[in-house]
């Protein structure tokens, strides 16, 4: 039995223990116990509007409950059948807003209903009839219509009708039963093989250079045969691979630098400006706009209205849980809610109203979407709000994967010193991770309200979570490792975004108890899972490296370049997959490493000065583990596992 089904268990029990002999109220449930809909009748007095003007006493009311597919997150749909004149009540529906919270039982709600009906309880600030609003205020005095104690049967010291004893609320004591209202929930990432003449020297190289820089060759920076005339050359390249120069022969099988500059550092920045985004342009992804474009206008208002009533208490709750804090109180206590609200009933009473107005628009927009767009077909609008959800959360999901992919697929482009690549890894790595970060934030959303109960214990809400994030990570990483398609890049990649949206994930609700502000938590909970996505993808991408380059001498020293299956091509043009750009004596394209079986083959490419492994010029060698390439003025260490 999930927890929707134990709350209707336990308000069915409630409703038979309470009610079964009550005098004054009679409740039939409708269909199989435990019931999931109430005929209430109230014998107590109401009063009606006539056409001529003149008010009457109605002692009979019929009051139809439903507790529908979202009971007890929002409250249930009451209307009455019987005629009835009171501000909060109109056309058969019945504002319960003031008088609901998600603590309340359905006996709580039925005798508040009463209450209302005989006029002891009543809001004409934000009515639902505004004519009988009116009337009210004008005619205090005639009220309460009836005095019966609704819990006992017995009725209150005073006559009913007109002789009784006033016991109204005034606009300051009337404002502070709003307080209930708080509880209401607001759910919602080729080489180049141009063929270069060979020169016999250097001078041979300046005086024909331009055969080989040509001006419109497809260079990203710009390196052009003018800027090379006058280039005095020092054969330093040869001189920095003897080790008394300084030079090692092996490379570090994890290259920190690398996580940092390549990953961390871009995850990083992608997860902090798609928070912003999510948060700045809320509205693309909200449950409002996502039931729009559905074709259910009914519930998108309810969705709109209420995000903004909940946007409106916001701050009077925030203020109450501190002043709770600071006096040792319990937030939780009813009591010392009203007794807050009254003393403080003209600093918040905009608010207030604010909330409440919205909180009866949205109750409207409930029951218009209940009735006329899903015929009261309860199952059905359940699924579709379920369904909403799910898409709103994958529009999100995908947003943020969003950017945390194009700035990692630009960032592997800029480590790779391409502008041309950053464009296309950042692309890449965007439109994959919006594709599947959409999917698995939908599929994530549906696992988590599957697992999630209300009565979960903190360390299960903290996994389901965590489990749901990660599918939003697989997203991530995989969109990282498909920008330069390998199986074990890919499959290190994921997992590296699995990891680290798993532990943001998990650390999100831990994150809310120290920050207690629901955006500031999540957007530390979501830079964190970024963070977390580049390391991991950055340091398991490390462990899936077979071959790789570390940059020893040069101006990219410290760069560390993987390998990749098939040709990988060095040069200074944004079209190689590792590009020396800074280095003028580097070739458009140099050089290629070439995977031919298990070995790794370097081919120079007819390059003017020419490449050299371990102090001598070749045209191909076959590379070994800490073999020392000079490439320009840049050595460069190749290293296996």
């Amino acid at each position: 039995m999930n927890a929707r089904m134990r709350r209707i268990a336990s308000d069915y029990e409630q409703i038979q223990k309470n009610f079964s002999n009550h005098k004054n109220i009679a409740v039939e449930p409708i269909g199989e116990a435990p019931a999931e809909k109430y005929r209430v009748t109230y014998y107590i007095n109401g009063i009606n509007l006539l056409e001529d003007g003149r008010i009457e006493t109605i002692s009979k009311h019929i009051v139809i409950i439903t507790l529908h597919a979202e009971y007890p997150r929002y409250k249930p749909i009451c209307t009455i059948a019987t005629p009835i004149w009171h501000p909060n009540f109109r056309d058969g529906q019945i504002c319960i807003g003031d008088i609901w919270g998600a603590g309340e039982s359905l006996s709580d709600i039925i005798v508040n209903i009463g209450d209302m009906i005989q006029y002891k309880s009543w809001n004409s600030f934000s009515p639902l009839s505004a004519d009988a609003a009116e009337w009210a205020i004008a005619n205090k005095h005639l009220f309460p219509v009836g005095n019966i104690d609704l819990w006992t049967g017995e009725e209150l010291d005073g006559s009913t009708a007109g002789d009784v004893d006033i016991d109204v609320f005034d606009e300051s004591t009337e404002d502070a039963s709003f307080g209930s209202g708080l509880e209401y929930p607001g759910d919602v990432s080729g080489s180049m093989s141009n063929e270069s003449p060979s020169f016999d020297s250097f001078q041979d190289f300046q005086s024909k250079g331009t055969q080989v820089f040509n001006p419109d060759s497809d260079n990203d920076f710009e390196i052009t045969a003018e800027e090379l005339v006058g280039i005095e050359f020092v054969p330093t390249a040869e001189r920095m691979q003897t080790s008394r120069y300084g030079a090692s022969a092996k490379g570090g099988k994890v290259n920190f630098k690398t996580i940092l500059i390549k990953g961390l550092l871009w995850a990083l920045i992608g997860a902090f400006v798609g928070f912003g985004f999510s948060e700045v342009f809320d509205g693309i992804t909200s449950e409002a706009t996502v039931a729009d474009i559905l074709g259910y206008s009914n519930l998108s208002d309810f969705y709109e209205y209420n995000e903004k009533s909940n946007d409106a208490i916001e701050e009077v709750n925030d203020d109450f849980m501190d002043y709770c804090e600071e006096n040792g109180l319990d937030s939780d206590d009813q009591y010392v809610l009203q007794t807050w609200l009254s003393q403080n009933y003209d600093k918040y009473a905009d608010k207030m109203d604010e909330y409440s107005t919205y909180n009866d628009k949205a109750s409207q927009a409930f029951y218009y979407a209940y009735e006329d767009e899903f015929d009261g077909d309860e199952d059905d609008i359940k699924a579709t709000m379920d369904n909403i959800q799910r898409i709103s959360t994958g529009l999100w999901s995908g947003l943020i994967a969003l950017f945390i992919g194009l700035f990692l697929g630009l960032g592997e482009g800029i480590y790779y010193g391409s502008f041309e690549k950053a464009v296309i890894y950042a692309l890449i790595g965007a439109g994959i991770s919006i594709l599947i970060g959409t999917i698995s934030g939908y599929c994530a959303q549906w696992m988590y309200a599957s697992l999630l109960s209300e009565d979960s214990s903190d360390i299960v809400k903290a996994l389901v979570r965590a489990l749901g994030w990660a599918i939003m990570g697989v997203g991530v990483g995989l969109s990282v490792g498909l920008i330069k398609p390998d199986a074990n890049r890919i499959a290190f990649c994921t997992l590296g975004g699995v990891i680290g949206a798993f532990v943001g994930g998990f650390l999100f609700n831990y994150i809310f108890e120290l920050v207690p502000h629901d955006i500031v938590a999540r957007g530390i909970a979501i830079v964190i899972m970024g963070l977390l996505i580049g390391v991991g993808v950055g340091l398991l991408e490390q462990f899936a490296k077979s071959a790789w380059l570390k940059v020893i001498r040069g101006e990219f020293e410290g760069k560390e370049y993987l390998v990749f299956k098939g040709v990988t091509s060095i040069g200074n043009s944004g079209k190689n997959m590792v590009v020396l750009f800074k280095d003028k004596l580097v070739a458009p394209n140099h050089c290629d490493i070439v995977q031919e079986g298990s070995k790794y083959v370097l081919v120079d490419k007819g390059s003017p000065m020419g490449t050299v492994v371990n102090g001598m010029r070749i045209n191909r060698h076959v590379l070994r583990a800490g073999d020392a390439i000079s490439i320009g003025n840049s050595v460069l260490i190749f290293n296996t596992k």
